[in-house]
């Protein structure tokens, strides 16, 4: 939301922190959701309370803005709703780039994609996915380096770890003013887990060799 911080400062000497009162009001709420949900025939069938109906992620630091990566075929149809129900679905916002609206949403062709709605931003973006890997296992912390980006094999992306370590992962955002750690999951049991709002996960270690694999469609992976 919008505040407004009142400082009241005293003429007083020593910690700066001592010499002055303040207030904080907050004049005008968000009106931005905090969930964000993908539905369509291949994601939940339509049907709002389908296991497979996609939460979609929240960007770190970007209210409004939400992103997720599915494999998808030109027979996928898609839209969304910030609630899991049919008010206030869309299929596309001011700005729309990646995919055709016949009706529904779709894309081109077959392929791993990242779906990014914007909704301070007033956009729909979908794109090829861009999955990297980050840190000590990859060389080192710059982020889109070629070499550190997983390949698409079948309808999963996979690596094999260069060194050992503690691995990170993300996803590349298809927009500009994203950073990788806004963006970043990691693999625990099984399953992945998102980063989203919340602070750096724990450590997963592994060891250089070793092959993960991420179906983002059924949100697992593995470290083998």
């Amino acid at each position: 939301g919008l505040y407004k911080i009142t400082l009241t400062y005293k003429l007083a000497s020593g910690d700066i922190s001592a010499s002055y009162d303040y207030t904080v009001e907050c004049t005008q709420e968000s009106s931005l959701p905090t969930e964000m949900y993908a539905i369509g025939n291949d994601f939940g069938n339509w049907v709002w309370d389908a296991e497979s109906v996609v939460t979609m992620n929240a960007v770190h630091s970007h209210p409004g803005a939400f992103w997720a990566i599915r494999y998808m075929t030109t027979a996928t149809e898609f839209k969304f709703c910030a609630k899991k129900e049919w008010n206030g679905d869309f299929c596309t916002l001011g700005t729309n780039t990646g995919f055709e609206t016949p009706g529904n949403n779709k894309v081109a062709a077959d392929g791993m994609y990242i779906i990014y709605v914007d909704l301070k931003g007033d956009f729909v973006t979908v794109a090829p996915a861009k999955v990297y890997g980050m840190g000590d296992v990859y060389g080192g912390w710059d982020k889109g380096v070629e070499a550190n980006l997983f390949a698409l094999e079948g309808q999963t992306l996979t690596s094999t770890t260069p060194a050992a370590g503690n691995i990170r992962m993300y996803a590349a955002a298809p927009v500009e003013g994203v950073d990788w750690w806004q963006m970043e999951f990691n693999l625990y049991d099984g399953k992945i887990v998102y980063r989203s709002a919340g602070d750096d996960q724990p450590a997963v270690p592994v060891t250089a060799g070793q092959k993960v694999t991420l179906d983002f469609n059924s949100e697992s992976g593995s470290i083998e």
